[in-house]
């Protein structure tokens, strides 16, 4: 036999034995499925009112966390409308003047009513009588209301000035700012936009019977393709779509992946799943 031969017969024999005792494992990587990542969470933050802006206090690019104040409208008039509420609801000078005269009223009718068990006063001095403690009852009561109703007010107004910033409701990245100090801005128009990058999600399409063997909670293993990262990052399933695509016999499984390090979203990566291990089906 030529040297070459004996050789390459030497090596396969070799592997043989490595692989029976252990040394030497088969490739048991199961099926992947490709998917791009995308932000967690993409926030279009519009005004609910119509104004001015009158101050941008973040630019792109800015890390914000959740009540960080992003773009505010001029709020002066809002602002002094807020103040003559307070002052208003503050005012409870009504109300002491009810209570004044219910207590007038109804001393009144005691001595009314003493008056006539000595026969000053008749029964109709003490119907008269009646009749103003009860109206003086009303209009405390109504005082009461009015206060009430002002302090009402004090919260719209609060709210109206509330409606004239924009908070970040997450923590993000500012991608995009859209108007500018002195523009007029229309309710719904979006003026800020943020996005969650940590944790990153990734849509992939599975074979259905594949897609039996997954459920929420369950972990995928998730590799980049676009950058070297060395171990897999691991995340987990977090949807399970109960509708399947009938054209291409798939199942869309959602996957979330911490992401620590503020990976860009839009990576291309492959996701393997450990349940899928015994299925024996391999993607297309």
């Amino acid at each position: 036999m030529p040297r070459f031969g004996k050789r390459l017969t030497t090596a396969l024999i070799s592997g043989l034995v490595l692989a029976s005792i252990g040394l030497v494992r088969p490739d048991t990587t199961g099926p992947t499925y490709t998917g791009v990542s995308r932000p967690s969470q993409v926030r279009e933050l519009a005004f609910a009112v119509r104004g001015k802006i009158s101050d941008v206090l973040v630019e792109p690019g800015d890390r914000v966390e959740p009540g960080t104040e992003l773009i505010r409208l001029d709020s002066a008039v809002q602002q002094a409308m807020l103040d003559l509420a307070k002052v208003q609801a503050a005012d409870d000078t009504r109300l002491q003047l009810a209570q004044i005269g219910l207590d007038f009223q109804q001393k009144e009718l005691e001595i009314v009513e003493q008056a006539r068990a000595d026969g000053g006063a008749n029964e109709q001095d003490v119907r008269q009588a009646r009749f103003n403690v009860d109206r003086a009852r009303v209009e405390l009561k109504a005082a009461e209301i009015e206060g009430e109703q002002r302090r009402l007010t004090v919260d719209r107004e609060q709210a109206r000035l509330d409606q004239m910033r924009i908070l970040s409701p997450i923590a993000g990245d500012v991608i995009k700012v859209s108007r500018h100090a002195g523009e007029t801005v229309d309710e719904l128009t979006s003026v800020v936009t943020i996005v969650q990058i940590d944790p990153l999600q990734i849509d992939v399409s599975v074979p259905v019977p594949v897609s039996r063997h997954i459920a929420v909670g369950d972990p995928a293993s998730v590799q980049w393709q676009d950058i070297e990262t060395g171990s897999p990052a691991e995340g987990k399933v977090i949807f399970v779509s109960s509708a399947g695509e009938a054209s291409v016999r798939e199942v869309l499984i959602r996957i979330e992946v911490p992401n620590p390090e503020l990976l860009p979203s839009g990576m291309h990566a492959r996701i393997s799943f450990q349940s899928e291990e015994d299925t024996g089906i391999q993607p297309d």
